[in-house]
């Protein structure tokens, strides 16, 4: 808020004050008896006023005595030669309150030059502190662009570690499937295993039965045959004998017949043991490739 400045009414106060105090009231004078404010301009110029506005007292001219006229007239010399005094007295003082007023005007040209120079120094901070401020402005953007740049990387690392973590957990429950399989095709493999022995038991026994049929039915064609030789030399010899020989060749023929039945039921019934045999060893292989793939090494591209 800009400072009040002096009235006249305080000038022509202080004035009034000065000369009744039997000083002269000159600028400085009058400025101190204003404690010290007011501008020596304004001062001079309200003092200029109050000067011009000061009564002056009119001198008459009466028909007088000669003697009374010349001691008038020494009078008149007298304050004419006080009020030249007086004029000079106040030429001198208005030369001093120039003086004092280029002292101040100088004092205000300095003060002047003065507060320029710290207009241009303010200026210079305003345009440097305006150049910081564009700074941290840009750097604020380009902080906070950063830091959603940073926040959209952290969303798209969190997406991928929920990503991940849905794939272990769907890995881990595939391997928790595969181990059960695992022991589904292990128990799978056992039982086929057992089933194999139990086949290849059978099949064993069947097979010495084969083979003891196979050797009934080589005794019986060569009993059948001795039978045949001895009845065709029997029914030479005697009708009887012929006979008998036909019976036994019958009943040698009989026992050959249920022997290749025998036989006959015997390898179809290994066939199918057989069959049983090679299924089982199917599926034992897969279960074994199963396994193997279970327990396989992953590669880069699987989970």
């Amino acid at each position: 808020m800009a400072r009040q400045g002096i009235t006249r009414d305080q000038v022509f106060t202080a004035a009034d004050a000065l000369v009744g105090d039997g000083q002269q009231p000159t600028i400085n004078a009058i400025r101190e008896r204003l404690g010290g404010t007011g501008s020596p301009n304004t001062i001079h110029k309200h003092l200029v006023q109050w000067r011009e506005a000061r009564p002056v007292a009119a001198v008459a001219a009466p028909e007088l005595p000669q003697a009374l006229t010349a001691a008038i007239a020494g009078e008149i010399e007298k304050a004419a030669a006080k009020a030249r005094a007086e004029k000079e007295q106040e030429l001198q003082q208005a030369q001093a309150e120039a003086a004092e007023l280029g002292a101040a005007g100088e004092a205000l040209e300095a003060e002047r030059d003065e507060l320029a120079e710290q207009v241009a120094v303010l200026t210079t901070e305003r345009d440097t502190l305006a150049g910081k401020a564009a700074q941290q402005a840009a750097d604020l953007a380009e902080a906070q662009q950063r830091i959603e740049r940073e926040q959209q990387a952290a969303e798209a690392a969190r997406v991928e570690v929920a990503t991940a973590r849905l794939k272990i957990e769907a890995q881990t429950e595939r391997q928790t499937e595969q181990a059960a399989e695992i022991e589904r095709l292990r128990a799978a493999l056992a039982d086929a295993q057992q089933g194999r022995t139990a086949a290849e038991q059978q099949a064993a026994v069947l097979a010495a039965k084969l083979e003891a049929c196979a050797d009934r039915v080589s005794r019986a064609e060569a009993r059948a045959e001795q039978i045949e030789q001895q009845a065709a030399k029997a029914a030479q010899a005697h009708d009887t004998a012929r006979a008998a020989a036909a019976q036994e060749t019958r009943q040698a023929q009989t026992e050959r017949d249920d022997a290749r039945k025998v036989a006959a039921e015997a390898r179809e019934q290994a066939a199918r043991l057989a069959g049983q045999l090679e299924a089982l060893q199917r599926q034992q292989d897969k279960a074994e490739a199963a396994e193997k793939a279970t327990k396989a090494p992953k590669g880069k591209g699987g989970e």
